[in-house]
């Protein structure tokens, strides 16, 4: 029986978080993920869930195919690149091979490259099972990196991320030198990666993730006054920014050339002004 050139899914940690790309970038700016194509204010997204388009394949002597799921954190909201941390799964893959990342978790690096394009670089372990442990290989994410469009130009709805045929590396195994990975992943939400500078914001309401008005320490809830939020450069400390929440917590419905409007007294709309005690970058 000839071994399986099997495809290092390692290197998914590589891509995964990919498909978040958005505005031009400075020097001096981070790269963020946010749910809008920022202008004024993002409060950005930290919980990354991705699934693959179809199944990721390995271009090999047969073809192995699996479906791919990625959920992870951002590691620090204000890195260069962006961090993001988490965990592959891999399920429903043919040749009676079973596929499970170890030595997490995966760390996957997110660049803003150009509008609309970002390039990621990753470090991750998989191990990869077929044929009832006839063949065992283990494979890393070295020398791969994705190309991504986000929602405005993406095939897919919420952005993509397309490895084509990269050759991957074999940490250990007996396993051929050789297999390509060939894979499409997508958010679950229409996710942009943006750059800017980041701000502390005070609400003057507890509905933010900050207690102090430097933002040092992230809490889990949003109970607190203070909000770590992404915005062009440009804005000074005193100054007022009206921040899109993503979540209906928010006193303002609409936010009119930057500026909100149509106050909400019971706190169910989508946006918040907050005033800049702190700029992080």
């Amino acid at each position: 029986m000839k071994p399986i050139k099997m495809f290092g899914l390692a290197a998914l940690a590589a891509l995964m978080a990919m498909a978040f790309v958005g505005a031009s970038s400075a020097m001096a700016e981070s790269t963020a993920l946010c749910s809008n194509d920022v202008e004024v204010g993002c409060t950005e997204i930290i919980h990354v869930h991705e699934t693959s388009v179809g199944k990721a394949k390995l271009l090999s002597e047969p073809t192995v195919e699996c479906d791919v799921l990625f959920l992870g954190d951002t590691v620090a909201e204000t890195s260069k690149p962006l961090h993001v941390s988490g965990k592959f799964t891999y399920t429903n893959c043919n040749n009676s091979c079973a596929v499970e990342e170890v030595n997490g978790p995966a760390l996957i690096a997110v660049l803003k490259t150009a509008t609309e394009l970002s390039a990621v670089t990753g470090k991750g372990l998989v191990k990869l099972t077929c044929f009832f442990g006839f063949i065992k290989c283990a494979y890393n994410g070295e020398g791969l990196e994705g190309h991504g469009t986000g929602p405005l130009k993406s095939a897919q709805k919420n952005g993509s991320v397309v490895i084509t045929e990269q050759e991957t590396k074999i940490e250990n195994g007996t396993c051929p030198e050789s297999a390509f990975l060939d894979i499409t992943t997508t958010p679950l939400e229409a996710t942009y990666i943006v750059s800017g500078l980041h701000y502390c914001v005070d609400y003057s309401q507890n509905n933010g993730f900050y207690a102090d008005s430097g933002c040092t320490e992230r809490a889990t809830t949003q109970t607190k006054l203070y909000e770590l939020v992404v915005a062009n450069s440009g804005f000074k400390v005193g100054e007022v920014l009206c921040v899109n929440k993503r979540t209906l917590i928010g006193l303002w419905k609409v936010r009119n050339a930057g500026i909100c409007e149509e106050m909400d007294f019971g706190n169910t709309s989508l946006y918040e002004k907050g005033t800049i005690t702190a700029i992080k970058n």
